[in-house]
């Protein structure tokens, strides 16, 4: 199931530890790809090398597996900031790989409303752009765009926050 709800850094560290299971599994597997560099990475992209980050139990292309773990860590972080600067309203509903919705809700009346991101770059595929648009649309009383970028600190990104939503990066490292 992609969508946890979690009140707790507790249930949080549970996420991350699922995330790390499978990026250790997965780093077994790829130690038996071989030594013909092209098709191991083929393997990496079209072959289950990885597993899914939330069950090590189920197969799945390492790519797929890379941009999950980042974004359900960057999850993870940003559910922590959200818990910390609005406790009253937890639980969190975390909606992780496809399901609708915003990325991080409460259930508390329209209290919070948040996208999630892990990329290389804020303006790649214009995802900045178009998770502060989609959070605007929403009717919560607290809106946020977080992501995990290299170059930038952890905290509130003033200079990128826009149209009532405040953007927070979540730290570029583990």
């Amino acid at each position: 199931m992609k969508t946890r709800t979690v009140s707790s850094a507790t249930e949080l560290d549970a996420l991350v530890q699922s995330v790390t299971a499978s990026a250790t599994k997965a780093l077994a597997q790829i130690s038996n790809l071989g030594s013909d560099g092209l098709r191991a990475i083929w393997s990496m992209k079209f072959e289950p090398v990885g597993c899914d980050p939330l069950d090590s139990e189920s197969p799945l292309n390492l790519i797929e597996q890379l941009n999950q773990s980042f974004t359900y860590i960057a999850s993870a972080r940003a559910t922590e900031i959200l818990i910390a600067r609005h406790p009253k309203l937890a639980p969190f509903t975390l909606n992780l790989g496809t399901v609708g919705g915003s990325d991080i809700e409460s259930k508390a009346g329209v209290g919070v409303a948040a996208e999630v991101f892990a990329a290389v770059n804020t303006s790649n595929n214009r995802k900045l752009a178009k998770d502060i648009a989609k959070v605007a649309a929403t009717a919560a009383r607290f809106k946020y765009v977080f992501f995990m970028c290299p170059g930038y600190e952890a905290g509130h990104q003033p200079k990128l926050s826009r149209s009532g939503v405040e953007v927070w990066s979540v730290g570029a490292t583990l």
